[in-house]
């Protein structure tokens, strides 16, 4: 293969993928891989395999996506690094979810767990069990979920987010008639979710105390006094049998109605609140090289490799058609296209372009446990990189506040003491891109605009970070501009209980003059964040 038209079509396919022609990127990339007349270099035909799947996958085109994570290739051998082949089996997740195929989804999930699991990744196994579960859920098949809800709660100690969402799903499960085994997991659970403030914890624990299925068994009066409720004394052993020629006694008097004692079970599965502030977003920002996975869905992966004790073991993975295909082989490391500025690990960069799919998804509980647990993973290394902890906090704050949490979102954001400090720092001085910089002003300006102390503070901060992002989006992206003047108009009516007096909207009027045409009331405007690489030095 040559190197020169590889790299040329690499580059071709990032931007096309970029800037939303999933089908262009794909065509592109068949067209290449059909013409391809000799064996290529395995780590490199890896990318291609790869950003085929990324196409197929953002295209919709979820059969072409499934068949290659599930089968490999069909004619040449492709080696992939692992955090990208993890990425597409958990990508492949949700591809077979998508056309109902439950069992390739459970083949895929775990899959998924085994490699993240093989590379000592836990909290990736944790964010895979999570995610396998929900979009099990989606098809009601929580039959098949409910093997992922019980992993979060047996190794999810320590992680109480994804621990949580295993009881939730037990609940789901459960309240769909297909947990019954479960039950008593569930009411083991109750100590520890009595203890937790996360939303998953809160609804499962509602449940518990609420179901009418898991209630305590009913405290009934023995009434050993008068054991018949008729008056008359307990018969004596032998006395129901007497002897020949006696009438045998009326059973209506021996046994109660269990009608009587047992009042008749039902109950609905209490759902979380769902109300969200309303929002828009931004079109995808361009540019190059994105790394996995390149579409909503995300790092979607699940189910563990190997027996947990307490919980059913899992199904063998199905082999792939040998005679048709050619197996995805771990790599031992991404192929370079280009030297450029030295990256952050890679599996933590496919970490947080997993929990920025979710948010894609619209699945914010989730992403913000995804985001939570890569900000673990780097302060857990002892040496956290400032672009991963900048991202994943940005990324946390936002979001907190889609998933209504805006309350948790502000003590994130003043807390100096906490891991998430150094995320604040590390946006607010260049350690990120510049595009993360202003999607991180407007998620300050929003904050800063609930703020309950001195008002003249606060409109003085909105004023100052919406002027910078002002001036970049002028530059760059002009047609967010009425938007992020929209924007700012609503934190000004929040901080003074309506419309400002005209010298503390006077930026805000010059703003509005300088665009020119009127704009009308809309939501907030918010950005999509910048992809997870090092490339804007």
């Amino acid at each position: 293969m040559d190197r020169n038209a590889f790299v040329e079509v690499m580059n071709e396919a990032s931007g096309m993928l970029e800037t939303g022609r999933a089908e262009e990127a794909l065509a592109r990339l068949s067209a290449f891989d059909d013409e391809l007349a000799g064996v290529p270099d395995p780590k490199e035909y890896g990318w291609i395999v790869s950003y085929r799947f990324r196409s197929a996958f953002a295209a919709g085109d979820y059969a072409q996506a499934l068949h290659l994570a599930e089968h490999g290739p069909a004619r040449y051998p492709a080696d992939i690094p692992p955090a990208t082949l993890a990425t597409m089996y958990s990508m492949a997740v949700e591809a077979a979810t998508q056309q109902d195929l439950p069992d390739s989804a459970v083949l895929m999930a775990d899959r998924c767990i085994d490699l993240r699991r093989a590379h000592g990744e836990h909290a990736e196994v944790l964010m895979a069990a999570m995610t396998a579960c929900t979009l099990l859920g989606d098809i009601e098949r929580h039959d098949l979920a409910s093997r992922y809800a019980q992993l979060l709660i047996t190794e999810g100690v320590g992680h109480d987010d994804y621990r949580g969402y295993g009881y939730y799903a037990l609940c789901a499960a459960i309240e769909q008639g297909v947990g019954g085994h479960l039950i008593d997991t569930l009411r083991a659970g109750r100590e520890w979710l009595e203890t937790q403030d996360n939303e998953f914890a809160r609804v499962a624990l509602e449940y518990l105390q609420t179901a009418p299925a898991l209630r305590d068994p009913l405290a009934i009066d023995l009434g050993l006094e008068d054991p018949l409720r008729n008056g008359a004394p307990l018969v004596e052993p032998g006395a129901i049998s007497p002897g020949p020629g006696a009438p045998f006694p009326d059973p209506g008097t021996l046994f109660p109605d269990p009608g009587a004692l047992f009042p008749e079970p039902g109950a609905a599965f209490p759902e979380p609140g769902s109300a969200q502030p309303d929002q828009a977003f931004s079109p995808l920002e361009p540019a190059g090289a994105q790394p996995e996975p390149g579409a909503p869905g995300a790092d979607f992966g699940a189910a563990q490799s190997g027996p947990v004790p307490g919980l059913p073991p899992l199904d063998p993975a199905v082999a792939p058609d040998a005679m048709a295909t050619q197996y995805l082989r771990v790599g031992d490391g991404a192929p370079q296209l280009a030297t450029g500025p030295a990256q952050p690990p890679a599996e933590q960069l496919a970490g947080g372009a997993t929990a920025d799919a979710l948010m894609d998804a619209n699945r914010p509980g989730i992403a913000a446990a995804a985001y939570r647990a890569l900000i673990d993973d780097a302060v857990g290394t002892g040496r956290p990189d400032p672009l991963i902890m900048g991202k994943a906090t940005l990324g946390l704050l936002t979001a907190l506040i889609f998933d209504n949490r805006v309350g948790e979102a502000h003590s994130v954001w003043i807390d100096e003491q906490g891991p998430t400090y150094l995320g604040i720092w590390s946006l607010e001085n260049g350690q990120t891109s510049v595009h993360d910089a202003i999607a991180y002003n407007l998620v300050a300006a929003f904050l800063h605009s609930l703020s309950t102390g001195d008002p003249n503070a606060a409109n003085h901060a909105v004023d100052s970070l919406m002027t910078r992002n002002m001036e970049w989006a002028y530059e760059n992206d002009r047609q967010v501009v009425p938007a992020m003047i929209g924007s700012w108009r609503r934190h000004l009516l929040e901080i003074h209980g309506g419309e400002p007096a005209p010298e503390y909207r006077w930026q805000l009027t010059q703003a509005e003059q300088r665009w020119g045409a009127p704009i009308p009331d809309g939501g907030l405007y918010w950005m999509r964040p910048y992809r997870w690489v090092v490339d804007w030095l």
